[in-house]
């Protein structure tokens, strides 16, 4: 089960979440790819995304192969491992509530983003998952969906026209 790069799954994914490398990021010094037309280094040569990609803590394959979100699975083994060896005794490990966070959860200003166990009855993520706002996407084809969303919250003026007509959400339903 090796990727080929025939880029079918990218044409199949119903989320559209999957991305081609294109180029081979690992044998070329970063200064030396290809921009493309419209596209500018900034002033130190290197764009902040291209030097992202070369997260020494995130493998980054070669080219001609698909690429998806993965929930930061390094970060997930790291907790693991780190957990592992504080009980090593014991049979029955859990790695604590909410104690890992993955790399799009950390950058998120708004804390919009939660991830966690949800087996875990105090995991934040399973209170947000009883929320009457929580929904899932494509769940009805079958896709069996790792990731939920929180309908938006909206608290028009009521002086505004039309408003009578926006669902309001009070802070009890959150």
């Amino acid at each position: 089960n090796r990727c080929i790069g025939t880029r079918y799954c990218a044409n199949n994914c119903p989320y559209t979440a999957r991305r081609f490398n294109w180029f081979d990021y690992n044998k070329r010094p970063l200064d030396e790819l290809y921009w493309g037309p419209l596209s500018t280094p900034d002033k130190t040569g290197v764009r902040e995304s291209v030097q992202l990609q070369k997260n020494p803590n995130v493998t980054v394959r070669m080219r001609g192969v698909i690429e998806k979100c993965t929930y930061c699975v390094q970060r997930l083994e790291t907790a693991k491992i780190l957990q592992k060896q504080k009980q090593r005794d014991s049979k029955n490990f859990r790695i604590a509530t909410d104690s890992v966070q993955v790399a799009c959860q950390q950058a998120c200003p708004m804390e919009a983003i939660s991830f966690g166990d949800l087996a875990n009855p105090d995991s934040t993520v399973v209170k947000m998952k009883a929320s009457p706002r929580n929904y899932d996407v494509l769940k009805y084809i079958g896709t069996r969906p790792r990731t939920s969303y929180l309908a938006r919250l909206r608290n028009p003026n009521p002086k505004m026209p039309g408003a009578e007509h926006i669902a309001v959400w009070s802070s009890s339903q959150i």
